[in-house]
């Protein structure tokens, strides 16, 4: 994939000149004539014609990537590495360094060293001088990816939050609406921060075709916090890693593609979580999706997802299940519409922890960008009812909640680096309750760098 239009960015340096021998040796003539051989098929005059540029300009780009091209096409993807390195490092114009990174990827993934393959490529990405040439350097990213049986995956995600905590808004607890003789210490209660969230996830395909997969991966993600100066006043015995959290995900997914657009995927996971450094819960999952075409610009989606989870505490344990039903509509230009239903039920022995949600979400994707920024939003609504709160002690109806929340992003790929992009966030949410402990509403913006591969 990395061959394909490799050497038609090198011909584009050639800017039309025929091949034929320079009358002096001059390194530029020889050079653009070395790639108009190279452009022919005349390898070993290509060679030679680079090589006498180099006698005189060692640094010579042009004349170092005709031969790192060399190198390539006779076998040689180590040498020819080091030779478009020194290419791209001694490159000015952006289709020369744009071409001398497509050579070191395709060095270095002949030479079956796909990590730096895939990094070089993603700096032909940012080199890439024309959009159409990004755009066509993004997707071989992306078939590369799917091609290679190891896939790494990373981002990063900073939000400031007037609750870092999940804390109480009220200094006691009212129940609905009757206050009760219960308060807060000062760490429960809400209190402001920066809350940093990191995920990184490995995925190993370990059997594949065209036709289904069978895929382990592994993933981290961690939340740390920093109380701001105001939070440290109002509680301070808490330290932010109170509440930082992690957990550690093992899974193991099959794919199957059943025909005519649809596909089944099944899934087991296992993971833990933490709770400022010490073992909270551990969760067993098992999930699968089915996904249909029902035209040639809907789809739709069904799953279902079983989970039992198992608290570190000596709590009871709690079985979950899940079932959501999803719509996707695409739309001109490349924009995207979906609408996604699920329904769960929580059962346990512990008549705390049981409860039944419903929710509802409502996205959108924009296709091209505007003003340099693509677009998406979110909104969702959901309601929780929970039978029992506290064991009955303040009331005989359970508590209820209800949440609304919203996002606008906008991703920056101009401001990207190595296919990198920050994405700006306005975030906000509502949630109401019966049990003024869950009661509360936030509004900020987030910052996050992910890749758009």
């Amino acid at each position: 994939m990395i061959r394909r239009g490799l050497f038609a960015a090198l011909c584009l340096l050639a800017f039309g000149l025929p091949f034929a021998s320079p009358s002096r040796a001059d390194p530029v003539e020889s050079a653009r004539a070395a790639q108009a051989a190279l452009a022919v098929g005349q390898v070993e005059i290509a060679r030679l014609l680079a090589l006498a540029a180099l006698q005189e300009a060692p640094h010579n780009a042009e004349a170092l990537a005709v031969l790192a091209a060399v190198g390539l096409v006779t076998g040689a993807p180590d040498a020819a590495a080091v030779v478009a390195k020194r290419a791209w490092r001694g490159a000015q114009e952006p289709e020369l360094r744009f071409a001398a990174s497509r050579l070191v990827a395709r060095a270095k993934a002949d030479a079956d060293k796909n990590m730096q393959a895939l990094f070089w490529l993603r700096r032909a990405y940012d080199a890439a001088p024309s959009p159409a040439l990004r755009a066509q350097t993004a997707a071989e990213i992306r078939r590369f990816r799917t091609a290679r049986p190891f896939r790494l995956d990373f981002s990063l995600a900073v939000r400031p939050s007037e609750n870092v905590n999940g804390g109480s808004e009220q200094r006691h607890l009212t129940v609905d609406g009757r206050p009760t003789w219960f308060f807060f210490d000062p760490a429960s209660m809400a209190l402001p921060g920066v809350e940093a969230s990191s995920n990184l996830g490995a995925t190993w395909r370990i059997t594949g075709h065209q036709q289904q997969r069978t895929e382990l991966g592994l993933r981290l993600r961690h939340r740390g916090v920093a109380l701001s100066e105001r939070a440290k006043a109002a509680a301070p015995n808490a330290r932010g890693s109170d509440f930082a959290t992690a957990s550690l995900d093992l899974s193991l997914m099959h794919a199957r593609n059943l025909g005519e657009g649809r596909g089944l995927r099944v899934g087991l996971s296992y993971g833990r979580d933490w709770l400022a450094d010490v073992a909270s819960a551990d969760r067993a999952r098992a999930d699968l999706a089915l996904i249909a075409p029902i035209s040639d610009q809907r789809m739709v989606r069904f799953g279902a997802a079983l989970e039992r989870q198992w608290q570190a505490n000596g709590r009871a344990s709690a079985t979950a299940l899940v079932l959501d039903a999803g719509l996707q509509q695409d739309l001109s230009e490349g924009s995207r519409l979906a609408l996604r239903l699920d329904l769960g039920q929580t059962i346990s022995g512990d008549a705390n922890q049981e409860n039944r949600r419903i929710g509802l979400m409502l996205g959108y994707d924009h296709g091209q960008p505007l003003a340099g920024a693509l677009l998406s939003a979110r909104v969702s609504l959901s309601a929780r009812d929970y039978p029992v709160f506290f064991g009955g002690v303040f009331n005989a109806q359970g508590r209820q909640d209800i949440s609304l929340a919203g996002s606008l992003d906008l991703a920056l790929p101009n401001l990207g680096r190595l296919g990198f992009e920050p994405v700006i966030s306005l975030e906000a949410s509502q949630t109401r309750s019966n049990i003024s402990r869950y009661e509360g509403k936030a509004l900020g913006l987030g910052f996050t760098l992910r890749s758009a591969f």
